[in-house]
């Protein structure tokens, strides 16, 4: 789980356009061989967010643990990885990514740790998926934002939504960043999201929309406009095994 803030040597403009042009793009066009097996990219809207909001989030799913650990043994994805530096603040940006279960016995959540709700495989390519961010009501404070989350997170993953297989959840301090994942092919309304955007000033709320890349590495194409696709799901060959993260033999 990605929550990417802009480098202040670039503006929105430049960011968005760096991530459209090259790293979007290159990320589902450089590591499928290695493991990627899903990946929901969204730019959040500028106006009126506050700086302590991530510019934009991201969900990155590999094949196993094992399979993200190893895919640096590939060149490729060192060259893609090595573009991180180009585009965001890494002192902000550099937070946990890999989401564990929820204690519901904790008083809080911990500020910056993304959570997984239901503890099964969902693959996030297909069905639909839902994406919410929120910044931290004035009247509430940090640790009150924390509780009051932790809260809704237990509420849903006792008697989570039908039709749904997938959820995960991250709160900072300031922010809260949650995305819910079904079966079903269209997206279908979510009043457990209500009651998390309850808790917040709404900065954004939508469904991913699934999309192709329509050219390739070698091909001319000036790439996607992250100003216009804010919030996707990108849809891309997902090879049966990965040169750097093989399936282990079975037993």
């Amino acid at each position: 789980m990605w929550r990417g803030f802009r480098s202040p040597t670039l503006d929105y403009e430049q960011f968005a356009q760096f991530l459209g042009s090259v790293f979007v793009p290159a990320c589902v066009l450089l590591q499928p061989p290695v493991g990627l097996r899903a990946y929901l990219p969204t730019m959040m809207p500028q106006a009126g967010k506050p700086a302590a909001v991530p510019d934009q989030t991201a969900l990155i799913f590999w094949a196993t643990p094992a399979s993200h650990d190893r895919a640096m043994k590939a060149l490729a994805v060192r060259i893609y990885q090595n573009l991180h530096g180009d585009v965001y603040d890494m002192t902000r940006s550099k937070l946990p990514e890999v989401p564990v279960a929820l204690d519901p016995h904790a008083d809080a959540l911990v500020a910056e740790q993304p959570y997984f709700l239901i503890d099964r495989a969902a693959d996030w390519m297909l069905g639909s998926a839902k994406h919410f961010v929120g910044a931290r009501r004035a009247n509430l404070r940090a640790a009150d934002f924390l509780a009051a989350v932790h809260v809704w997170a237990t509420s849903f993953q006792i008697e989570p939504p039908n039709g749904v297989d997938g959820a995960l959840v991250c709160c900072g301090e300031d922010y809260v960043a949650a995305w819910i994942h079904g079966t079903y092919p269209q997206p279908r309304p979510c009043p457990a999201l209500d009651q998390l955007a309850a808790l917040t000033t709404p900065v954004l709320r939508m469904a991913p929309r699934p999309l192709a890349l329509p050219a390739g590495l070698w091909d001319d194409w000036s790439g996607l406009d992250l100003t216009r696709d804010t919030c996707i799901n990108l849809q891309f060959p997902r090879p049966r095994t990965s040169r750097a993260a093989p399936r282990e033999p079975e037993a």
